[in-house]
């Protein structure tokens, strides 16, 4: 796509975030999104099949905001409990902004559990890549014992996997106290200390 095509992709997807909002995803409807873009139908349906694809584009569009945020936040420079503090504290932060935005979408999303699943499961290769990182950064400075680099990729893959089932809870349950990051702080404690014994 050039530079023009891309521009009017991300104006459709951030308009439709409006009707992903206000309608939630059963009741989003194609018209809603060309009328919220201020396209032609032939314009839309260019650009996207069916509402399926605008809502997967608004979702790696959410999650694409976070992995560049977690990105800017983790170092080689930070400890390796800075770095995976960092990440959880971010993640629950866009988490519980989600679930305060998007009340319909998440009511919607509740009876299709496996469709959400599926569609980050495809995503989050970059979540576990950010890990992998914090993981090498922190045996390169001796901060945690040596792992095997087989397992640098499944221990990553543990980590971003243990906090998705936290995700689960928050996002589409909304459960989570006023004491969550404290909750989360201490996990990563737990999992920190585990890696250096």
């Amino acid at each position: 796509m050039n530079s023009k095509e891309d521009f009017v992709k991300m104006q459709i997807i951030e308009a439709s975030k409006t009707v992903f909002r206000d309608h939630g995803y059963k009741k989003a409807t194609m018209d809603h999104i060309a009328k919220a873009s201020e396209k032609g139908r032939s314009t839309l349906y260019y650009y996207f099949k069916n509402k399926n694809e605008v809502f997967e584009a608004f979702v790696k569009n959410e999650y694409e905001k976070r992995i560049q945020e977690t990105s800017e936040n983790v170092s080689k420079e930070f400890s390796i409990e800075k770095n995976l503090s960092n990440y959880r504290k971010i993640k629950l932060e866009h988490l519980i902004s989600l679930s305060n935005t998007y009340t319909y979408l998440l009511t919607d999303l509740k009876e299709n559990i496996s469709f959400l699943y599926q569609l980050l499961d495809g995503i989050r290769t970059e979540e576990i890549s950010i890990i992998e990182d914090c993981i090498h950064w922190a045996i390169e400075k001796q901060e945690i014992k040596p792992v095997p680099k087989k397992d640098i990729n499944f221990l990553a893959l543990a980590l971003v996997t243990a906090t998705d089932s936290l995700e689960k809870e928050i996002f589409l349950y909304q459960r989570f106290s006023n004491d969550m990051f404290d909750r989360l702080e201490w996990i990563n404690q737990l999992m920190i200390k585990g890696l250096q014994h």
